[in-house]
């Protein structure tokens, strides 16, 4: 029972949740797709990664028709590149990320509540315990594990955060994905 528990929780600090977006230029709703994608990166830190793979970490990051401009918060010097030359950008919202973790953590606790006390019950081969209120121990360890499901699931899902990825694809992408 207690490798099984290791397990769960392992399995649940490594769980991160993301969603994924593609910047097309060859879209007919690319204009409004550049505009979105200012309003969300407005006053947000992101992560650059370029088609060469470098790494930028960036403030202020703002699209135009065909370039990439941001900050950079070490040197405090705007710098751009060619839209083509950007591969990815992610932002990661915490809140969001703990919001999510509270959710699948009070899923979680409760069902590991349930679980625990159905493991007593079959090891003890009938109630939890004797009485007319042996069914509340049921919604007791339920509720236990939901309640530190939810803040230790807060408290992980503050720290890996909720991922937000734009991809940008431009012609010369496309035409070599189709091939």
């Amino acid at each position: 029972m207690k490798t099984v528990f290791v397990l769960i929780i392992f399995c649940y600090l490594i769980t991160a949740c993301s969603s994924s977006y593609v910047v097309n230029s060859t879209s007919p709703t690319y204009e409004s797709s550049v505009l979105e994608f200012n309003k969300i990166a407005e006053g947000k830190e992101a992560e650059i990664i370029l088609r060469d793979y470098i790494v930028n970490t960036a403030t202020n990051v703002y699209l135009s028709a065909d370039s990439l401009y941001w900050f950079n918060p070490e040197t405090k010097l705007k710098t751009g590149v060619v839209k083509s030359e950007a591969r990815k950008i992610t932002f990661t919202e915490d809140l969001h990320g703990g919001l999510e973790g509270a959710g699948l953590g009070f899923l979680a606790g409760a069902a590991v509540g349930v679980l625990t006390l159905f493991t007593i019950v079959m090891i003890s081969e009938g109630e939890p315990a004797p009485g007319e209120y042996a069914g509340a121990y049921y919604a007791i360890f339920a509720a236990t594990g939901a309640g530190l499901g939810l803040l230790s699931g807060f408290t992980v899902g503050m720290i890996n955060g909720h991922t937000y990825e734009y991809e940008f694809q431009n012609n010369q992408q496309q035409k070599n994905s189709d091939k």
